[in-house]
């Protein structure tokens, strides 16, 4: 059963932002896969704010080089949305992947980045597309780069009184990219292992090379040394191999020796070098 609450739908960016400065203990609200569940196991608020409908906070535009992306947009639309699917392949994958189609149709971008999960797909993709989130309060707006937004496990920078209005991410055009992912079933599940990548590469070498890694550690990360390591490098089964060494070392180095690891550190090789090899 749910605590009681009073639910408020907000018709537009400044509305929300009013009742989030002027509520007690208020909790902006999109799709509400991630909090309904939070609420069911007793997390409690005085009131629900519904921004899912806010024009401001939907859609995807492209300008100046980058791409900004509502963060009331669904998983489901994003994953067909054109100028992701061209320029950011990653996500539009990751997204078309989120949990079930029911899932994916009310589950929002900017949900999944505030719950802040250590197994959310969309993640890893917007890290290796180094997204920066627009937060918006009554007083004031911030850009706040997403790496640097997620801070622990379930766990942001956010301050209760702002709003996610978007995200920023950059194009990675001329690069193959993908994205990789294991869970225990095709729907419903939880992402065990998810990597993200971008690699450019011509004449026998990596030209650049962006990986993200999520569901090892405590927060999805990108492995920054093996990234410099692979720009520049000739591609040969000796640099490959070196790559995913260092990868899974510094996952070690991240969380010590996990019993998950047993099963997860040698999908993850198989992963990267099918990624790696192309």
């Amino acid at each position: 059963m749910l605590p009681k609450f009073v639910s408020v739908i907000a018709k537009t960016k400044d509305e929300a932002l009013s009742w989030l400065s002027s509520l007690e203990n208020p909790k902006i609200m999109a799709g509400g896969t991630d909090l309904m569940v939070k609420m069911r196991v007793g997390k409690a608020y005085s009131h629900v704010i519904d921004v899912a409908g806010i024009p401001e906070l939907l859609g995807v535009s492209e300008s100046d080089g980058g791409i900004s992306i509502g963060a009331a947009m669904t998983h489901a639309r994003l994953s067909a949305e054109g100028s992701v699917v061209r320029n950011a392949r990653s996500l539009s994958l990751a997204c078309g992947l989120v949990g079930s189609p029911q899932i994916r149709n009310m589950g929002t971008i900017g949900g999944n980045l505030a719950n802040a999960s250590p197994a959310a797909d969309s993640i890893p993709p917007l890290l290796i597309h180094d997204a920066v989130l627009t937060l918006e309060s009554k007083e004031a707006h911030r850009k706040v780069p997403l790496q640097e937004a997620i801070v622990a496990p379930y766990a942001t920078s956010i301050d209760g009184k702002e709003l996610i209005a978007s995200i920023e991410i950059s194009p990675l055009r001329g690069y193959r990219e993908g994205y990789r992912r294991v869970a225990k079933r095709a729907a419903w599940a939880i992402s065990r292992l998810g990597v993200a990548f971008a690699i450019r590469e011509e004449n026998g070498r990596f030209l650049d090379a962006k990986l993200a890694i999520g569901s090892c550690t405590p927060m999805p990360f990108r492995p920054k040394k093996v990234e410099d390591l692979l720009k520049g490098a000739v591609k040969n089964e000796a640099t490959i191999s070196e790559a995913i060494r260092m990868a899974l070392e510094e996952i070690k180095l991240i969380s010590g020796i996990r019993p998950s690891y047993a099963y997860k550190l040698p999908v993850l090789k198989g992963i990267l070098e099918e990624v790696l090899r192309g």
